[in-house]
């Protein structure tokens, strides 16, 4: 597949991500291209850490020690680092429900400080390179490279455009190697379709994401509050993602869903991984 090891996904929630991304492994399945694909809260994801929480050797330590009888458990679900461990939780309470799955909480990596949280998801997407290199599969990853990373930055810490362009050209270096093409899915105007989006998710996500969006990092800052303020913000989101992208050193598809339908949009992608197959 010219040496294409990295499809990746993006875009605002709601989208078409994860149907987008389907798509892309049925047509390379139809091609019989061994690939792989990772949706959104795959607790296998190769390049990301859903429900993982990192601890320092003396909190892993004070962990055993409080749950004496899960220990073997929390071993066989714990990765080993430099300086601490990263303790899959999300398989770890498949196994047990005598942990309080709060407690993980304020250890999640998403929860951490952003110089840590960085330096293992930059550890992650390094490692993640190396074995894709020396692999004959292809990776199809959604949200991770985009949607993450201006989640904690923007959403969460309010760090500068700068800061986060400069770290998602830090990502970019790292996969540089798999030959990586990214798909882009966007509307011009979001908050015309953020109703019919609503409507197909609980309450309990639009919820959390107001949550999110406006009680902390940028929203805060602003003052933003509601489902306005949770627009404002993805907006936002949206144009960061579209400057970074348009001088992102990276091969890329941008599918403007107010003036393309799926068919049109499902067509092009076809011809692009048809193109590169044929290379």
């Amino acid at each position: 597949m010219n040496n294409t090891k990295l499809i990746l996904v993006e875009g605002l929630p709601g989208s078409g991500k994860t149907s987008t991304a389907r798509f892309v492994k049925q047509l390379l399945d139809e091609q019989n291209i061994a690939s792989r694909l990772f949706l959104e809260g795959d607790l296998e994801h190769p390049a990301d850490y859903d429900s993982a929480a990192y601890f320092t050797e003396e909190q892993y330590k004070q962990m055993l020690q409080k749950y004496t009888e899960q220990q073997q458990l929390i071993i066989k679900h714990s990765e080993a680092k430099a300086d601490g461990y990263i303790v899959y939780y999300g398989k770890l309470l498949k196994e047990t429900d005598s942990i309080n799955s709060e407690y993980f909480g304020d250890y999640d990596v998403y929860n951490l400080p952003l110089e840590r949280h960085q330096q293992l998801i930059i550890e992650k997407w390094s490692d993640f390179s190396r074995q894709a290199i020396n692999g004959d599969e292809v990776y199809i990853l959604e949200c991770c490279f985009l949607q993450n990373p201006l989640t904690v930055m923007l959403v969460r810490d309010n760090c500068s455009e700068v800061e986060i362009t400069t770290y998602i050209h830090e990502l970019n270096r790292l996969i540089k190697q798999l030959n990586p093409v990214l798909f882009y899915l966007y509307q011009d105007d979001f908050k015309h379709a953020f109703p019919a989006i609503i409507a197909e998710r609980p309450t309990e996500w639009l919820n959390f994401i107001t949550w999110y969006y406006t009680e902390q990092g940028y929203g805060k800052s602003k003052g933003l509050k509601g489902t306005q303020g949770l627009l404002e913000v993805l907006e936002l989101r949206k144009a960061y993602e579209l400057a970074i992208l348009n001088e992102l050193p990276i091969d890329k598809m941008l599918f403007n869903k107010s003036s393309l339908d799926w068919v049109k949009i499902h067509s092009q992608i076809q011809s692009d991984l048809q193109n590169r197959l044929s290379r």
